[in-house]
């Protein structure tokens, strides 16, 4: 039996547990549990578990299109600074490559730059694109403590919840910032009402990510024994490593051909692929006209390739399906919300 996340239930031996792998790796999976109906593993952190989502076969697979919608100046480099206006122009010219494509997005979108531009937020959902949250003003989740989430969710969802008229019931913490440490905001985020969550990096990177978490799109049962949905951006598995593919740095830095041979194989297993992007990794003039202290290291590592970023995104999308991330959770779940 394959589960949504491409975990295969091997039968055991007579009396035995069934033996449980991954066909990427082929490395052996937690041994599962039994909870209500259904099987549930562990994902050794927290007491938390997690279900495969299976695969609905009779829908044709799509990948997962994501853009984290803020302001380089005030995300990345001080948020102590005001939110410019640089993000909305570089929105567009991707608004206007997805139209060309006739795709739709989600879009997680910070409170303050919700605030600075209100006008793009609804002219995304009049569009048709998903517009969740990406939090209020880029705090990342390891700076805070529950009531101070639970405060700076309810701020961010209720602003782009009147901006829209609908429901936010997605999540991507800044930065990939729901790590071991702070598994209590999945409990956080399910309190406040939320249906997924797109925070978990699902390998160790300097600074987030949870080695070993499960790749793709899967159910939890959090620590205080609510339920909600994981949709982790996309890796590859090669011979028991992970690989980073989903998006942002990693889109700009690798060779385009790398990039579409890991989307295929992904494609060619029936796994869905979550790619993100940030507006200002399509504006390659940000350095030169910025007036900040900006220091030479950090405009290489911040700026190298974001000029080929809005062509390798065009070969993406003319080779492959995409759609919002809301495609990846059952449908009736949706209509609950």
């Amino acid at each position: 039996m394959a589960g949504g996340t491409g975990w295969v239930i091997r039968p055991g031996p007579t009396g035995g547990a069934p033996s449980v792998a991954d066909p990427a790796t082929g490395q052996p999976a937690p041994v599962p549990t039994v909870a209500d109906d259904a099987l549930w593993y562990e994902t050794g952190h927290a007491g938390v578990r997690y279900r495969p989502i299976p695969r609905d076969k009779t829908r044709p697979l799509c990948h997962a299109l994501s853009i984290d919608l803020e302001d380089w100046q005030q995300s990345v480099f001080d948020q102590s600074l005001p939110v410019s206006n640089r993000f909305v122009a570089s929105t567009y010219r991707l608004l206007e490559l997805l139209d060309e494509f006739g795709v739709r997005a989600t879009f997680f979108v910070l409170g303050l730059a919700a605030e600075k531009a209100p006008s793009l937020i609804r002219e995304l959902h009049a569009c048709g694109h998903e517009v969740q949250t990406h939090g209020y003003d880029h705090t990342q989740v390891t700076a805070q403590d529950p009531d101070e989430f639970r405060r700076d969710l309810r701020k961010a969802k209720a602003l782009v919840e009147d901006l829209t008229g609908a429901e936010v019931y997605g999540f991507r913490a800044p930065r990939f910032s729901i790590v071991e440490s702070n598994l209590w905001a999945l409990d956080v985020l399910a309190d406040c009402g939320f249906l997924y969550d797109s925070s978990i990096f699902p390998m160790r990177i300097r600074g987030y990510g949870i080695g070993g978490w499960p790749r793709y799109e899967h159910r939890l049962r959090t620590p205080g024994g609510a339920e909600l949905f994981e949709v982790p951006v996309a890796t590859l598995a090669l011979r028991g490593f992970r690989l980073p593919l989903g998006g942002g740095g990693y889109f700009r830095l690798f060779p385009y051909a790398c990039i579409r041979l890991g989307l295929r194989w992904l494609h060619w297993r029936g796994m869905p692929a979550v790619l993100y992007f940030h507006p200002y990794e399509v504006d390659p003039d940000a350095f030169r006209e910025l007036n900040l202290p900006v220091p030479w290291k950090t405009r290489l590592h911040q700026g190298l390739g974001r000029r080929g970023v809005l062509d390798k995104l065009r070969e993406v999308l003319d080779e492959f399906p995409f759609a919002p991330l809301r495609e990846l959770i059952p449908q009736q779940r949706l209509s609950e919300a």
